[in-house]
């Protein structure tokens, strides 16, 4: 975890040095505002560019997120063994 903020700190991998990394459903929320701004088609072209290009951003830092998320979650439940065991997340 030192590490992952020694690098923030120095820049990250994703250049976001500086910069307070929003939460996940921040970024998810404002995708999908961009998102339908950009299906209403009431943006001039090169909005639309700019917003396209943010918004190919935002999905791979959330697909980035998530792919750590999942590899915490396996080394959390993983087995004895090496394999990993599959447990049913409570629905509350």
């Amino acid at each position: 975890m030192a590490t992952k903020k020694a690098a923030a700190k120095s820049g990250g991998k994703d250049g976001t040095a500086g910069k307070k990394e929003k939460k996940f459903e921040e970024s998810l929320a404002e995708l999908e505002e961009m998102v339908r701004t950009l299906e209403e088609g009431d943006v001039a072209l090169e909005e639309s560019l700019a917003a396209f290009e943010k918004g190919v951003g935002l999905v791979k830092s959330l697909q980035s997120r998530l792919d750590d998320i999942e590899q915490k979650i396996e080394e959390l439940t993983r087995t004895g063994s090496g394999g990993v065991a599959a447990k049913p997340l409570d629905e509350d």
